[in-house]
């Protein structure tokens, strides 16, 4: 008996509308939790493999022999590495690459995964990423010239365990045998190095060895294991665990408020059902199992349904976001099952127990009074504590953390603002005279509704200018951002030139009718102390300005007859003896001023220098910029390299002849480096749109729910409508209206919420002049006019399609 009244129940609108938002907050859950709980088992159970080692020690310069005979006592294994980038070309075809040295006991952890497999770079051997292989035409078994060295390439590399994920990185990984360094003469006095000395073993000798180089610590060595490592894995995993969790977060709310609705709705229509089946003798022990039975149906059903569509969601994440993931990650375990079915039964606990409590208490005499009703738990008492709950396991979910919490808030903000915003459009449609009856009937029925009409507009509103602003942001914003490069901005950075290469370099410019920029000396330094105070401990590293204290800085002078590069906003220009001059975006974040004193700790040795200046740099000027510029002469005691760039319209013979001529030189096409980020951001921008179009769905169900809602009200006014003598085209074309104003309202809202925001990107991010976007404001209203009309209209007109359905409808 319980499943065929499910069956029959089954084709109510309001359980449906139950079950396929329950099905949802499963398969939400589920997915996501399961690649969160895939990335944090990534960081967690395979953080050695991260960083191929158990501790790695970096540094700009060759550490002390001791320090690595040391670590032997210890018993310790050692890996060396050294990267940096210079040209590798073959088939007269020339291209950047990322070149990472590495000796035989590489990997210490993890796997280099190669093919052929299980091979490592030997002496005069190289291996290269695939993508390296189709720029330069080349093969396996071709010979590939690094810098000065002539190398043959022994195989592919299909995956390094540290391989740090960038996906920004537009140079293609080279491995090359720690002993050819020297053949490629990329090291030269000033050039951009890294080494990376790799540990393993006992946790107690690790720590003995820590506690020994700790003290000794320059400011350009840093020692840390997998926790401290903040690599670009760990912050990447992280970014994309907080985004997923805030899209489960709202999807949940909003089929938690769809279920309430629904749920309430459906109760109330089956008390006459319940009161008849009382006065023909049935028991509370029949109808309590009767109403259970159907509920567990339901739920089951869910379940099942729900899991079945979180593991196909699942893969469906894991490909849209495989740009901002590593490439391999370990399988999920059990608790995001634990999780999603515990939502399935948390949300039917909190939000169907009152209604089906009620249902189960309806009096017989309901049957002969329509007004007869059975008040317990009232809701001003029930809903504090629903609500309570629901915070309650928010913290828990989420933590305490501010800027949770901030965010929350900052939607249910937007959303009332946008609601607000789209109330205003109809009190507007009011003041106009419309001609046609049926548009005044819609409008006068929203409007007589205001809490339930906000809501929907809330809703509608903050989900469309999402995703509006997510498709605006996938290739728009990029797109106008070059549009607004001034003309004959350098295409080109030409890097690692030595002073003994400038005049011959000059010469080659010169005949080859290219005009080159500026050649600005690279010194490579950290900012060790702001006003003698160590700079590391009063700016941590997750502080704005810190990625001036945390890693090496390029600084570089300019001669005292040469204006300044950018806009001097304060103080003094050009700098003198003791004095540098500073980007003053760096200084506010820093939190420093003119007059302050600044040391800087280089290979060779410490100064100080005082702030004499503010810039203003523009960094989207594609120009070389820096943080820092001294006085000619300050740095002449440090060891540097020369940096310029250049526009290059051609990919002709001279550039394959710049570096051949000079292998050591880093040439750096920016125009790829564009085109990549561009690509990025549309694949990321299609995941972000698939989890904005989640909570669109979620919104809809909302709406569908509130629908239902009103059913037995629209029922009663079309059969007074049609007893005034309306006519069913008049009562389709009343309804059709309804929505279509609706998402009208939504969509402009949507509209003005989404340029506001482009607005500010705009002015605030790319600081380029606000162009509004005609065609959003035209396509989003129309767009969500139409969503609105198909989802809600079809509810609506099935209120004229005879007795039969007027009579579904009343039960």
């Amino acid at each position: 008996m319980i499943w065929r009244w499910f069956w029959r129940e089954w084709r109510s609108p309001s359980l449906l509308i139950v079950w396929f938002s329950l099905t949802l907050a499963v398969a939400c859950v589920l997915a996501l939790g399961n690649v969160s709980d895939r990335m944090e088992q990534g960081l967690n159970q395979q953080s050695r493999d991260f960083i191929a080692a158990d501790r790695v020690l970096t540094a700009s310069r060759p550490v002390p022999v001791a320090w690595l005979q040391q670590a032997e006592k210890e018993r310790l294994s050692v890996s060396r590495q050294l990267s940096f980038m210079t040209m590798a070309y073959a088939n007269d075809i020339p291209l950047l690459a990322s070149v990472k040295a590495v000796d035989t006991n590489y990997p210490l952890y993890g796997a280099l995964e190669t093919s052929p497999e299980n091979i490592k770079p030997q002496l005069g051997t190289v291996l290269v990423a695939p993508r390296l292989l189709a720029l330069l035409n080349s093969k396996v078994g071709d010979m590939l010239e690094v810098g000065d060295a002539t190398l043959r390439i022994a195989g592919e590399i299909i995956q390094e365990p540290d391989s740090g994920f960038n996906p920004f990185q537009t140079a293609p990984r080279v491995l090359i045998n720690y002993a050819d360094i020297d053949k490629t003469g990329a090291v030269q006095p000033g050039s951009r190095l890294t080494y990376r000395y790799l540990f393993a073993g006992e946790e107690d000798n690790l720590n003995q060895f820590g506690e020994f180089i700790t003290p000794q610590l320059q400011a350009d060595q840093r020692w840390f294991g997998m926790e401290q490592s903040g690599t670009a894995v760990g912050k990447s995993l992280q970014r994309a665990q907080n985004f997923l969790l805030l899209s489960a977060i709202l999807t949940l709310l909003l089929s938690v408020a769809a279920v309430a609705v629904s749920m309430s709705h459906y109760c109330r229509s089956r008390h006459n059902l319940i009161a008849v089946l009382k006065t023909l003798g049935a028991g509370r022990h029949s109808l309590r199992k009767l109403i259970i039975g159907q509920w567990l149906s339901v739920l089951t059903l869910a379940a099942v349904v729900g899991c079945t569509m979180g593991l196909l969601f699942e893969k469906g994440l894991m490909v849209l976001l495989a740009p901002i993931l590593p490439r391999a990650l370990p399988p999920a375990g059990i608790w995001p099952w634990f999780w999603s079915l515990g939502a399935l039964l948390f949300i039917s606990l909190i939000i169907g127990l009152r209604p089906y409590k009620q249902l189960l208490v309806t009096r017989p005499l309901k049957v002969l009074r329509e007004d007869t009703v059975s008040n317990i738990w009232p809701l001003k008492i029930y809903l504090p504590i629903v609500l309570g709950i629901v915070l309650l396991l928010l913290a828990i979910l989420v933590g305490f953390n501010p800027m949770w919490w901030g965010a929350l808030l900052g939607i249910l903000v937007l959303s009332l603002v946008l609601g607000a915003l789209g109330w205003c459009s109809l009190l507007l449609l009011r003041r106009i005279t419309l001609k046609s009856l049926a548009l005044r009937l819609a409008v006068n029925r929203l409007l007589r509704q205001p809490w339930v009409t906000t809501s929907q507009l809330s809703a509608f509103s903050f989900s469309f200018m999402l995703l509006a602003l997510l498709f605006m942001l996938r290739g728009e914003l990029l797109d106008r951002w070059q549009q607004q490069l001034p003309p004959g901005s350098p295409n080109y950075f030409v890097m690692n030139m030595t002073k003994e290469q400038l005049p011959e370099l000059k010469q080659f410019f010169v005949e080859h009718d290219i005009n080159p920029g500026e050649f600005y000396p690279i010194i490579r330094v950290r900012l060790t102390q702001i006003n003698q105070q160590e700079a590391t401990k009063l700016v941590k590293e997750d502080d704005p300005g810190s990625e001036a204290v945390n890693r090496e800085l390029n600084l570089t002078w300019l001669a005292a007859d040469k204006d300044s590069p950018n806009l001097v906003t304060k103080g003094n220009w050009p700098p003198k003896v003791g004095e540098v001059s500073i980007d003053q975006g760096l200084a506010e974040r820093l939190g420093i001023t003119i007059g302050d004193r600044l040391t800087f700790s280089g290979d060779t040795q410490v100064f100080d220098a005082t702030i004499s200046s503010f810039r203003r740099v523009d960094w989207e000027s594609l120009k070389p910029n820096f943080y820092f510029i001294f006085p000619e002469g300050a740095l002449d005691n440090l060891p540097q390299t020369f940096l310029t760039s250049f526009r290059y319209q051609q990919e002709g013979p001279a550039l394959v002849q710049l570096n051949r001529q000079f292998p050591t030189l880093s040439l750096l096409d920016i125009g790829s480096i564009l085109k990549q980020i561009s690509t990025v951001f549309q694949q990321v921008g299609r995941a972000l749109e698939t989890m904005v179009a989640l909570v669109i769905v979620c919104g809809v169900l909302l709406l569908l729910a509130q629908v239902q809602v009103g059913m037995r009200q629209r029922r009663q006014e079309l059969v007074v409508y049609r007893t005034l003598g309306a006519g069913k085209r008049l009562l389709r074309n009343t309804l059709w209206s309804e929505f279509a104003l609706l998402g009208l309202a939504a969509g402009i809202t949507a509209a003005i919420g989404a340029e506001v925001s482009l607005w500010w990107l705009q002015y605030k991010v790319f600081d380029f002049p606000w162009q509004p976007n005609v065609l959003m404001w035209v396509t989003l209203p129309l767009i969500c006019a139409a969503l609105l009309s198909l989802c809600g209209g079809w509810l609506g007109i099935s209120l004229l399609k005879g007795q039969a359905l007027y009579r579904r409808y009343q039960e």
